[in-house]
């Protein structure tokens, strides 16, 4: 699959220029593309998305196994795209209460990290933030809304990096073992 976010090319995904419908648009660089026919210009930044690791009184962390694609199967933290209008921390607290059923008590942020979200034949390229989440009643979560088919609790040994469905998921992971 490409690292290009998205194919220009006869039957590409953006072929079509939202302003003009000219079969035009053409990447200028890494991130910008234009139509040659009126000059629209449309830059694909990063979208913003959300992980946070939550773990127990016992130290235990909040594993998610994914229960769809990308990534099914994989192990992954909850959290999840940026709405218009967020916060980063509203997000992740909007997103695990959605995913696991916990309310966010506190958090402290870890660091962001770039990725490439690979989605109906789409790279999109997101930054990823992440988070170190207090919650009450942790050995509660349970997968709510069908993006996780298991919650696990797993002690910091347990943890394989190499799991992870995002290379991104897995450095928050890092940073928070690290820290």
């Amino acid at each position: 699959m490409s690292l290009i976010p998205f194919d220009t090319g006869p039957g590409g995904v953006f072929r079509y220029c939202p302003k003009c419908a000219a079969a035009a648009m053409r990447f200028i660089g890494t991130k910008l593309l234009r139509c040659e026919a009126c000059g629209f210009e449309l830059y694909m930044n990063p979208a913003a998305a959300v992980g946070g690791v939550i773990v127990d009184p016992r130290g235990r962390m909040v594993v998610l196994v994914r229960g769809k694609e990308p990534g099914k199967g994989l192990w992954d933290l909850p959290g999840g795209f940026v709405d218009p209008g967020e916060t980063a921390e509203e997000a992740l607290a909007r997103e695990i209460r959605e995913e696991v059923g916990l309310e966010v008590a506190a958090m402290r942020y870890l660091g962001s990290w770039p990725n490439v979200y690979h989605y109906g034949g789409i790279a999109y390229r997101t930054l990823d933030f992440g988070f170190a989440c207090e919650a009450t009643g942790v050995e509660k979560a349970r997968p709510m809304d069908g993006e996780a088919e298991r919650v696990l609790l797993l002690e910091p040994a347990e943890i394989d990096l190499a799991r992870f469905a995002f290379g991104s998921v897995g450095r928050i992971v890092e940073a928070y073992l690290q820290g």
